[in-house]
């Protein structure tokens, strides 16, 4: 990727065999991120907590198309696929469809009906870590196609994240070439349905309630994720019920399988 290091949030879901990155852009709006890809019905839940943000893509299925263009409709982000929009440009110097670059700058001044930033979940610098909180110098998250491993360093108070056991490198807007960093990852165990458009295609549920672990600081704390509707902020809460604010700074969601439920007694 190219501009990943600055964006403010990153969710990773399951998609087809694979993983892929939903980035969220606010503090800064780089001329050149990407590449961008296709959409998938489970991005809108995650969207509508947002307050109406410019959804940029490269395209979907006519599916998922329809259900974009209704979510346009109602209010509910601004559809601003490639094939309809301006602010995007392919690379030459990639093999395509990684290769397709896209102004965030742009594409807000292009859209002057997108809402202001809403919050996504609760946040603090100041934090105690609860007593049941472990130490956390390494850890994984599986998903779909890749092991994701988060380091703490210590020096730079952030996890560096390795994918299949490589640092992940992103081409840096500003710095070149950087590894990617969190100041908070949380892992969301949630359960993945077939898409009701493609049924190849897993669907993240993301609301409910379910297992999570959120690491910062250095700590890891095992807590349970809720969130109501699609238009409500995540809250992760530590055993004894108290919430557990995120750092401020670079926030990855980690979407997990949730663990099979276990078969009935008798």
């Amino acid at each position: 990727q190219w501009g990943l290091d600055l964006a403010d949030a990153v969710i990773e879901v399951r998609v087809e065999g694979i993983s892929r990155l939903i980035a969220l852009y606010q503090s800064n709006l780089p001329t050149s991120l990407g590449p961008a890809r296709s959409a998938r019905t489970g991005d809108l839940d995650l969207l509508t907590a947002m307050n109406r943000p410019v959804f940029a893509f490269s395209g979907a299925n006519p599916g998922v198309t329809a259900w974009v263009e209704s979510a346009d409709d109602s209010g509910l982000l601004v559809d601003f696929s490639a094939q309809t929009n301006d602010c995007y440009a392919r690379r030459d110097d990639r093999p395509g469809p990684h290769n397709l670059s896209f102004d965030a700058a742009c594409a807000v001044e292009a859209s002057p009906d997108a809402g202001a930033a809403k919050r996504l979940w609760s946040t603090s610098a100041s934090w105690s870590p609860p007593a049941d909180a472990v130490d956390d110098t390494t850890f994984t998250v599986p998903m779909t196609g890749v092991e994701v491993a988060w380091t703490w360093d210590a020096t730079s108070g952030t996890y560096l994240r390795s994918p299949d056991g490589e640092p992940h490198i992103a081409e840096g807007v500003a710095e070149g070439d950087v590894q990617i960093e969190a100041d908070t990852v949380v892992e969301v165990s949630t359960v993945y349905v077939d898409s009701i458009v493609d049924e190849r295609s897993p669907h993240a549920i993301t609301t409910g309630t379910g297992p999570a672990v959120v690491h910062r600081d250095g700590h890891a704390v095992e807590a349970t994720w809720s969130r109501p509707t699609p238009y409500d902020p995540y809250v992760f809460r530590a055993a004894d019920g108290t919430e557990i604010p995120l750092n401020v700074g670079i926030t990855w969601l980690e979407l997990t399988t949730a663990p099979a439920a276990p078969p009935p007694a008798g």
